[in-house]
């Protein structure tokens, strides 16, 4: 009978151990990790900045001190929203709220102004009202180097992937909001990607994300679209500030960081006759778009390898399934990037709407120009 019952209290406590390691276990797996630093008004790094991790019920989760170089480490905290409490004397409080994803880590920057400074004054009679202090002066901006003058067609336009994707690093957010969306100019950026991936104070970096393609007929083709120009302004080992010089059209968290190597504003080559035996295939059009329109900007299928350039004209035709021998000119063209095996090209003019699988002939030297103006380029077929 003894035996019996120490037998069940024996299974009992088992099975209460394997229940607690497991429910640690899985506490342990949902834990997030939040990390940062603590600067002033000026940018410079705060240490002994009390940190304070609370739920929503203002239940303490974990306390942490800013280090020597403002920096705090915040372990094992639970999934879901929290907010961040950061105290120190002579400086106001932050408070900071976030959602904290299971397993992962997030980076808080937090800016702490000075305190206001107040003295109490004891007078009889009746006293004057007191004007209130004066705001704290906002946080200066980041300094930005002036960026090189360059065609921002050879920055903005779409390209046909490389071989391998070249990244130095992906926007993850606002600097001082948590939330994604939309960015443009002026906005400071925190970048995932430091010093290790290359990156370093000064440096430009073009932000590009891919997209599905309409081009020739077949499946969808993937293509290459610059979103914007950024600089970065901070950078630690993992992790970047970036500011966004101009945007092509809105940046968007995921987008990826790629070399700046921007062509010089050029005058186009003068008008030549088309070289229709070396002419290259039109690809695809940028984001969104299905078909050339003056100004828009394509993809052709030659690049620096063929001896296509930046500057050069291009006749746009394509070929009559009756006469294959005379084509059917439908524009003109100017060179605007190149890499490798593909270019960038801006449609000049138009005399029909250009598709994909239409074509494009360099144009050779001529001593033909265009009409006085009218900016039209004479095309010889």
């Amino acid at each position: 009978m003894h035996s019996s019952a120490r037998t069940l209290a024996t299974a009992t406590l088992a099975l209460f151990v394997i229940c607690s390691t497991a429910t640690a276990a899985s506490a342990q797996t949902a834990a997030g990790v939040v990390r940062g630093e603590v600067i002033d008004a000026s940018g410079g790094v705060l240490p002994g900045v009390t940190v304070v991790a609370t739920a929503t019920d203002g239940q303490i989760l974990a306390t942490a001190v800013t280090d020597g170089v403002g920096r705090y480490l915040l372990r094992n905290l639970p999934a879901g929203p929290l907010q961040l409490m950061f105290e120190l004397k002579g400086f106001e409080s932050g408070v900071v709220g976030l959602a904290v994803q299971p397993g992962e880590e997030s980076r808080v920057v937090e800016r702490l102004g000075l305190a206001p400074i107040t003295e109490a004054v004891v007078v009889f009679g009746k006293a004057p009202p007191l004007d209130p202090p004066p705001p704290l002066p906002p946080p200066a901006p980041p300094v930005v180097i002036p960026v090189p003058m360059h065609d921002r067609d050879s920055i903005c336009g779409p390209a046909k992937p490389g071989s391998a994707q070249e990244s130095f690093g992906t926007i993850r957010s606002r600097r001082y909001e948590a939330e994604g969306g939309l960015y443009t100019k002026g906005d400071e950026l925190i970048i995932d990607g430091g010093t290790l991936n290359g990156l370093e104070v000064g440096r430009n970096l073009v932000v590009r994300r891919r997209y599905r393609a309409s081009g020739l007929a077949g499946p969808a083709v993937t293509g290459e679209h610059s979103s914007g120009l950024l600089q970065i302004v901070a950078a630690d080992e993992r992790s970047s500030i970036a500011v966004v010089v101009y945007a092509c059209d809105e940046l968007m968290r995921g987008d990826f960081l790629a070399s700046f190597t921007p062509e010089p504003i050029r005058a186009p080559d003068p008008v030549g006759i088309p070289a229709y035996g070396a002419a290259a295939r039109i690809l695809f059009a940028d984001a969104g778009q299905m078909l050339g329109v003056p100004r828009r900007l394509m993809v052709i299928d030659r690049g620096s390898d063929h001896g296509i350039r930046v500057g050069q004209r291009l006749t746009l035709f394509r070929r009559q399934e009756r006469d294959a021998t005379t084509p059917e000119v439908v524009g003109d063209a100017i060179v605007v990037a190149v890499r490798t095996d593909s270019g960038t090209i801006r449609v000049e003019r138009a005399t029909d709407a250009i598709s994909p699988g239409d074509w494009a002939a360099p144009q050779r030297q001529s001593p033909v120009a265009s009409p006085a103006g009218t900016g039209a380029s004479v095309l010889h077929p």
